[in-house]
């Protein structure tokens, strides 16, 4: 008790000292409910007399770039111990081995399932909630927060408080649109560009061996769609796995080919496209992906493991032309979260089976070069 009031004291001081500016309104990916939006403006981020400024203290940089949802900031030049908030970001922090204090709790819940290497990594790794909490963070000691920002989601972390704890870097949410875009971003921060330089060539001689395997099939129309208890939805070709087919250079029916203001004007939506049981006519294709968000809640996964296996089991579902050809593939949760490069290379080796029935031959980077 003695240790807690201590914590709270010290963590109301800092607070006190933040002065009476509105606190930014940075937002995370989403929990396993909704599908992640990009499409709000990056938050505002208040005003600091080091970020506005060239010099940073001794053993920081000044940080900037065109995906930075703020000002630059003044960060560690060699960031060890850190909170990061964004899949991606949690993603590079494991694979570049520095000291991952804490995540958000919807992070833990998904990431074991779907990186199982990281499992045991994780499993020492604090949860400080979402949005996160302040308290907790205070206690870990971070040198480095990491997050991402203005979706309409909810609050990752009260930026204009977090910063009297530690420096604070938030991402444009652009970033959850394609995997390249926030592997850059963090790698930049954390200061690996070359990894991410290694991660991308990778990446393009894994997408051209697909290329190759596909021949002339890289016609053929795939729907991608998520089916859960919160409902059926489109994926558009803006999503992170409609990048990735996009760079393949795999087709898309008609009705989930649309993007931006074409999205919107025919469907009053962008990137995510709700549908009802009714016009599942909208999912057909020549070939399916479908998937769920995972879950390491027991009842949670249950849950949804019983939705899919009723909604693929009526009438309206088995109608459609890819079903009957079997090539309708439930794919991991993976599809719903690959907005990092691990992830993004599981959904091109689903495509390798599924499309071309064999494997790849290239393997994944998993280490930064200086490290090979």
């Amino acid at each position: 008790m003695v240790r807690r009031f201590v914590m709270m004291f010290v963590l109301l001081a800092l607070l006190a000292a933040c002065g009476g500016q509105q606190a930014a309104q940075p937002a995370a990916a989403p929990t396993q409910a909704p599908e992640p939006t990009a499409d709000a403006a990056p938050a505002e981020q208040p005003d600091t007399a080091a970020a506005a400024s060239d010099a940073c203290p001794d053993g920081s940089r000044l940080f900037d770039h065109e995906l930075l949802a703020t000002e630059p900031v003044c960060i560690p030049a060699a960031p060890e111990r850190i909170i990061a908030l964004d899949m991606a970001s949690v993603e590079l922090t494991l694979l570049t081995k520095k000291t991952l204090l804490a995540t958000s709790g919807w992070i833990l819940a998904e990431l074991p399932l779907l990186e199982p290497t990281f499992a045991d990594r994780l499993a020492t790794v604090e949860d400080v909630g979402y949005p996160a909490n302040l308290e907790k963070v205070l206690a870990l000691k971070p040198d480095l927060i990491l997050a991402a920002g203005g979706t309409d989601v909810g609050e990752t972390i009260d930026v204009e408080q977090a910063l009297q704890i530690a420096p604070v870097v938030i991402a444009d949410p652009l970033i959850y649109n394609d995997w390249k875009l926030g592997m850059e971003f963090w790698s930049a921060v954390l200061g690996v560009p070359e990894f991410y330089d290694a991660m991308e060539a990778n990446y393009k001689e894994r997408v051209a061996e697909l290329q190759a395997a596909l021949g002339e099939s890289r016609g053929r129309e795939i729907s991608v769609i998520s089916t859960s208890t919160y409902g059926i939805s489109l994926w558009l070709p803006d999503t992170p796995p409609g990048a990735i087919l996009a760079d393949v250079g795999l087709a898309r029916p008609e009705a989930q080919s649309l993007v931006g203001d074409a999205a919107l004007e025919r469907y009053q939506a962008r990137q995510y496209i709700s549908i009802s049981e009714e016009r599942l006519d909208l999912a057909d294709g020549d070939a399916i992906f479908f998937f769920t968000y995972a879950s390491t809640d027991p009842a949670t996964a249950e849950k949804e493991s019983a939705f899919i296996t009723e909604f693929t089991q009526k009438p309206l579902w088995q109608s459609l032309k890819a079903v009957k050809a079997g090539q309708a593939f439930l794919v991991p949760g993976y599809w719903w979260r690959c907005q990092t490069y691990l992830l993004a290379n599981k959904v091109l080796d689903d495509l390798f089976t599924h499309l071309t029935d064999t494997r790849a031959t290239t393997p994944v980077l998993t280490e930064p070069p200086s490290a090979s």
